[in-house]
């Protein structure tokens, strides 16, 4: 039995993981709003993807922001929404013996935006996905991770196309298989 646990805490990491976890975002829009009064907002997240060694890894996500709130220009109240899918790869540097892992990130997907107020408008753009952070492994299957991802994207209001950008800080719990 002592073996078998042994075996597991040394074991090489490579196979398939499953992540879920919550952040604050935070949105530039470029100016497009007159004040965003909403500067950190819940998101949420979960993931698939799988190791393909120690260093390297593979991942598709989901994330979704709360509501961002501000005023017009015309001072009139302002709900965003944003939601996106992408996919990503990631370079690992584990020291402590593969229990600790610094990481860095880049990916590309596609980002959903809805606005409620004051008018109803939706629409959807390509967006880049950089991230860095770290994970700490208790055991070989599991991971904690914190980390920060940026995601920069070009949204067209059918008045005008801001470049805009939303920033992740997220703590995820990583399962691996």
């Amino acid at each position: 039995m002592l073996l078998t646990a042994l075996s597991l805490f040394a074991a090489e990491r490579s196979g398939p993981f499953l992540e879920a976890g919550a952040g604050l975002g935070d949105y530039d829009d470029e100016g497009r709003l007159a004040h965003v009064t909403s500067k950190n907002v819940p998101q949420l997240r979960v993931g698939a993807g799988a190791f393909i060694n120690r260093h390297f890894s593979v991942a598709l996500e989901y994330a979704q922001f709360e509501v961002f709130e501000g005023t017009t220009r015309s001072a009139e109240a302002s709900r965003q929404y944003f939601k996106m899918f992408s996919a990503s790869a990631a370079g690992h540097y584990p020291i402590l013996k593969d229990r600790v892992d610094l990481f860095a990130k880049f990916g590309a997907g596609e980002i959903f935006w809805d606005q409620t107020k004051p008018a109803s408008l939706s629409s959807s753009a390509a967006v880049l996905v950089y991230g860095a952070g770290i994970g700490v492994r208790p055991v070989s299957w599991l991971t904690f991770n914190l980390g920060y991802d940026f995601y920069t994207f070009e949204m067209d209001t059918g008045e005008a196309s801001y470049d805009m950008n939303l920033g992740s800080a997220y703590l995820d719990l990583q399962v691996q298989f």
